[in-house]
Parts: C-alpha cells; structure tokens; sequence
C-alpha cells in the first residue's frame, strides 16, 4: 500500500504527465488565459445618471386620517426602445423617510402593489402606452417593479415594461401621477 501511495504522490509532485502543454500556451482549462481580477471595475460601477427629474407629491400612510401628501423626487434613468417591448427605468426619492400607500401611483382607488398609472406619452403621434399587464387566475400583474413600501433619501430605482414603440419616436413624456410631466429621448 505504501508503494502505491509513493508512486501517486510522485506523479503529481514531478512525474511525467498524460498531457504536456505547449510553450505560450494557457495552463487554464477553458484555454481563455489566467484570471486576472476584476472587483475593482466592478466596485467602481456608478449607475448612469438621470436624464431627467420632476418635483411631485407622494401619498404617505398617516393612520386611519385622511392621508397628506408629502414631497418626492422621481428621476427618469433611461427609456431604451425594443422590437418587442420598451422598459423605462426610473427612481423616486424624498429628503425624509415616507411609508407611502400604494394607491398614490395606481390606476384604482384601492391599494394595489404596483404602479401601473406611469406612462409614456408620445406628444408628437398623440398615443399614451401603459405599463405592460398580464392576468392569471383572474388576478392583475403589472411587468414592473413593486411598488415601494418607504421612499427616503437614497433613489428607490424600478422598472416598468411598456409595449414597443414606433421606430419614428424619439422622444416620450413620462407621466406620473401627482408629479410634473418630463419629456425624455428614447435610446434604441
């Protein structure tokens, strides 16, 4: 036993291989050269700024009383256009912290998880596109992000999937309920 154990050791310490590699070239098993790394790039991505920003009003939870509204920031990050869909990305804000109620950017008066009511208005062909929705066992979901639960001072960044757009737009307003229309480009 002592033997074969000596023998096993001495062919991964220096003995003769079944494979040689040839000089230059790569030792790794995929043949794609060493590893080098790359957490520095990767720690050192910032998201892209926005494009645009519009001042509006969210509507906060405030107990059983008739809910106030509070000021917000929603910052428009891009509408990138596709053959099949387009998807707008978007971040709300507040200098404090408010536990929002869902309806405030829903289309129904009752609390929902989503915020369906943002849209994308082409001003020039006079059509609005709506976020995406699909429905399943007779319940409604929107293609986007949740809703959030508490906005603060840190953007809360979501996504909301819309139908294609006409390859002659190039520009859309973003519509968001209680905040000022913004007119962005679209990226393809």
């Amino acid at each position: 036993m002592a033997t074969i154990v000596a023998v096993s050791v001495s062919g991964c310490a220096g003995g003769k291989s079944a494979s040689k590699a040839s000089p230059g070239s790569s030792s790794s098993p995929s043949g794609s050269g060493p590893l080098s790394d790359q957490s520095a790039a990767v720690l050192a991505w910032t998201p892209p700024a926005p494009v645009a920003k519009t001042e509006g009003r969210l509507v906060p939870i405030t107990g059983f009383d008739r809910p106030a509204t509070a000021p917000a920031t929603a910052e428009i990050i891009s509408v990138q256009a596709g053959d099949a869909s387009t998807v707008l990305t978007w971040q709300l804000s507040s200098a404090t912290d408010i536990p929002v109620q869902g309806y405030s950017l829903n289309t129904t008066d009752g609390p929902r998880i989503w915020p369906d009511a943002v849209r994308l208005v082409d001003t020039v062909g006079k059509m609005s596109y709506a976020v995406n929705t699909m429905t399943v066992a007779d319940a409604g979901y929107c293609v986007c992000s949740r809703y959030p639960i508490h906005v603060g001072p840190d953007p809360l960044r979501m996504t909301s999937e819309y139908p294609a757009l006409p390859l002659t737009v190039t520009s859309v307003s973003v519509q968001i309920p209680n905040f000022g229309p913004v007119t962005v480009p679209v990226t393809r």
